[in-house]
């Protein structure tokens, strides 16, 4: 099988866009060759489609149905690319993303080819609230914020600086999280709110794809808005993960988000075609 893909780095979140067209039912096996250390190598995989609206550029749908905010972030920068957007120019670009039920915009700017400025407006989170994970191999339990939007669900785990051996409490927290949450993608952001630094631990259950990312726009929407929802004030952060600095701005009223949004940097790293 050829597949024919760019290749997208958002802060550092490797991502695949698939350019040709597949069925669905081998979106899962196409993701998890392409992700493997010995082929294209990334963090993820989304498929570009034909928008079912009228209004929108195109549709990103990720390989599980998971909502993905750097990948949709790309696919606005891959656009723009294509379209030769002229340098210090910004374009709105309106997209269908799986996860989300409504139209989303993504402003894009043209920073030094072939990179981009991607300001990404999201939906609300479905709920915000606290929650106790299980640690499977010690059965201890774990205290954590949940945040939900369609599709995934973020666990917001508080460290302290220098914190160690998380990753092993992160693990098996998701897998907790996963047997509890039925979405098609959970997430562990570990979250140190004296340094604003974020590790993100992300999980998909139908491809049993477990990576530490080196960048989350989803989760670091859901610290924003959880930050909001928290100190009961408009929010406007940097959240600094492996890859990179993510701004985020919360908006909130009457104890609900209302407006919520992620800011990053794109750039094209490659195109080609790939053998299945």
């Amino acid at each position: 099988m050829e597949v024919k893909f760019i290749k997208t780095n958002p802060t550092q979140n490797m991502t695949i866009l698939v350019e040709s067209r597949h069925g669905r039912e081998d979106y899962g096996q196409v993701a998890q060759r392409m992700m493997s250390y010995d082929h294209v190598f990334a963090e993820q995989v989304g498929f570009i489609e034909q928008a079912e609206g009228q209004e929108a550029w195109a549709r990103l749908q990720m390989m599980s149905g998971e909502f993905c905010g750097n990948a949709a972030m790309s696919l606005a920068a891959v656009m723009a690319w294509k379209w030769n957007l002229p340098l210090g120019r910004s374009l709105d670009i309106p997209l269908e993303v799986s996860g989300a039920d409504q139209l989303l915009s993504c402003r894009v700017t043209a920073d030094a080819a072939p990179g981009y400025t991607c300001r990404l407006e999201l939906p609300p989170p479905l709920s915000i609230e606290p929650s106790v994970l299980l640690l499977r191999e010690s059965a201890l339990t774990i205290s954590a914020a949940l945040v939900r939007y369609p599709g995934i669900c973020h666990a917001i785990l508080e460290v302290a600086p220098g914190e160690v051996n998380l990753r092993s409490i992160a693990e098996q927290a998701v897998q907790s999280l996963a047997a509890t949450c039925d979405e098609q993608a959970v997430g562990i952001m570990l979250y140190c709110p004296d340094t604003q630094e974020m590790e993100p631990l992300v999980y998909i259950p139908a491809a049993n794809s477990l990576v530490w990312e080196r960048g989350c726009g989803s989760g670091a929407a859901a610290i924003g808005a959880w930050l909001a929802r928290q100190q009961q004030r408009h929010i406007h952060t940097q959240i600094k993960q492996p890859g990179g600095t993510m701004d985020v701005w919360a908006q909130i009223e009457n104890r609900q988000i209302t407006r919520l949004a992620i800011q990053g940097q794109v750039h094209i790293s490659a195109s080609g075609t790939a053998y299945i």
